[in-house]
């Protein structure tokens, strides 16, 4: 196996422990990981501070980042062994989605967390979306060394 496929790989599984590392947090602990980001963005964007919306936004932000991140990997990982756009975008993303799955899971038996579907739904846009830049520009990187 190539050392970057290995790099790739432990980099994923690290990013997954701290996914779920993040899920299996109790409530006090996540919501006060959510306050220290709220507070630096609080002084860029300071109407984020007045309401609940605030925390709201930094909450479901962090989940789309985990998996923009999480689908980036994903796709590096898999788009030297598949061939084809479908399978190049849809393994990752399927298996982005099956992580997000057992991510809201453990949140079940974590004191004050609940799964909820629409993070599921955040999670999910994120794979995708780290999955379809990181195929972009490799195939954009392709296209320019036929010319």
């Amino acid at each position: 196996m190539k050392k970057r496929k290995i790099i790739i790989r432990i980099l994923i599984a690290l990013w997954l422990c701290l996914i779920w590392g993040h899920s299996l947090q109790p409530a006090v602990v996540s919501e006060a990981e959510s306050g220290k980001f709220l507070a630096i963005l609080g002084k860029i964007f300071p109407f984020l501070l007045n309401t609940d919306f605030g925390m709201f936004i930094v909450r479901k932000a962090a989940h789309f980042a985990e998996y923009f991140i999480l689908g980036v990997l994903l796709c590096m990982n898999f788009q030297m062994d598949l061939y084809g756009i479908v399978n190049r975008l849809s393994v990752p993303v399927l298996v982005g989605t099956f992580v997000a799955f057992i991510d809201e899971t453990i949140q079940l038996f974590v004191i004050g967390r609940s799964g909820e579907i629409r993070d599921m739904w955040i999670d999910f846009v994120g794979v995708a979306l780290g999955t379809l830049i990181v195929l972009a520009v490799v195939n954009n990187k392709r296209g320019r060394k036929r010319y």
